[in-house]
């Protein structure tokens, strides 16, 4: 594995910061918010890859786990990881893992659909972690869970995931990461 420069450093905590910034972007919709914590995980694994994506996203965890405040809502602390939107934020691990892997294997004509569809399949895949986790704590059956927690938020994620790929995929040519 290659060795982490001071730069991969730099990026990881940049894209923990924008991470940080784009979950303050909230608003309340029910049981769970619109937020652009979203797109902040998205962004960061189309430019850093996988590797470093996945270190920026763990960062942002273990900062508002620690009791920053830089979830949705300006909340921060362990509980909000067990709470009913918890499993959005876990997601947020194999989202950045799957559409980072995307970015980093997938080069030439086909990049940009790649990672667009990747996009999309990390969104909804965090959005069906999250129903999960918010049916359990909840007790809610999933049924009525996904009708609440999925369904009016997927065309939402998918346009936060093009325009992640979009400027992601631009940005990462530009810093030649």
């Amino acid at each position: 594995m290659k060795k982490f420069t001071t730069k991969d450093l730099a990026v990881c905590g940049l894209m923990a910061a924008v991470m940080c910034v784009c979950s303050m972007f909230t608003i309340p919709a029910g049981p769970v918010s619109i937020t652009l914590s979203v797109f902040g995980v998205l962004l960061s694994a189309v430019m850093l890859g996988r590797n470093r994506a996945v270190i920026a996203t763990a960062v942002f965890i273990l900062l508002g786990a620690m009791g920053l405040p830089v979830f949705s809502g300006m909340r921060g602390g362990f509980g909000m990881l067990t709470g009913p939107t918890g499993g959005y934020i876990w997601a947020y691990i194999p989202m950045a893992l799957i559409v980072g892997l995307t970015g980093d294997k997938v080069t030439g004509k086909f990049r940009f659909p790649a990672v667009i569809g990747a996009c999309f399949a990390g969104a909804a895949i965090c959005d069906l972690l999250g129903t999960a986790q918010y049916a359990l704590v909840t007790d809610t059956g999933f049924g009525a869970a996904l009708a609440v927690c999925f369904a009016p938020f997927i065309a939402l994620d998918c346009a936060k995931g093009t325009v992640a790929a979009l400027l992601g995929l631009k940005i990462r040519k530009i810093l030649r990461l």
